[in-house]
């Protein structure tokens, strides 16, 4: 009976060890969990001064997070770009035949005015988090 008992008791113990565990004990000590990264695909480089409509999907992380919500906006609002922000749809194409997936990402639509200022110019695209948090794009356009 006493070793009936002593295994539902280290039974009992290991259950509660392992409810303990969570994801943040498999951080390494230094990582990184506050800094915002960036990607815009496609990436649409410099814009030439004719001006340009694209669409790029967005995915902003954060530490060990992939993917984080987001909202958008240019910096001083310049009369020359206009960003909105739009759910983008699009083909994942697999190794094999018949493993395709359809995806939806996050992404922007940015229209970008011809430039007859005679300069280079730059404005910087934010996409900010819930907590205020935020990480800019800039966008360069030839004069």
């Amino acid at each position: 009976m006493k070793k009936i008992i002593f295994r539902i008791l280290i039974a009992a113990m290991a259950l509660i060890a392992i409810s303990a565990c969570n994801k943040e004990e498999y951080i390494p000590a230094k990582a990184d969990l506050t800094s915002l990264r960036l990607s815009l695909t496609p990436d649409p480089g410099t814009i030439p001064a004719t001006g340009r409509t694209f669409e790029s999907a967005v995915v902003v992380a954060r530490g060990i997070e992939s993917s984080v919500d987001w909202n958008v906006s240019v910096d001083f609002a310049p009369d020359w770009v206009t960003v909105t922000k739009q759910s983008m749809t699009g083909t994942f194409t697999g190794t094999y035949g018949g493993d395709d997936k359809e995806t939806s990402l996050q992404g922007i639509k940015v229209t970008v005015a011809p430039n007859e200022t005679g300069a280079r110019r730059t404005a910087f695209i934010r996409f900010t988090i819930a907590d205020g948090g935020s990480i800019s794009y800039t966008l360069t356009q030839t004069k």
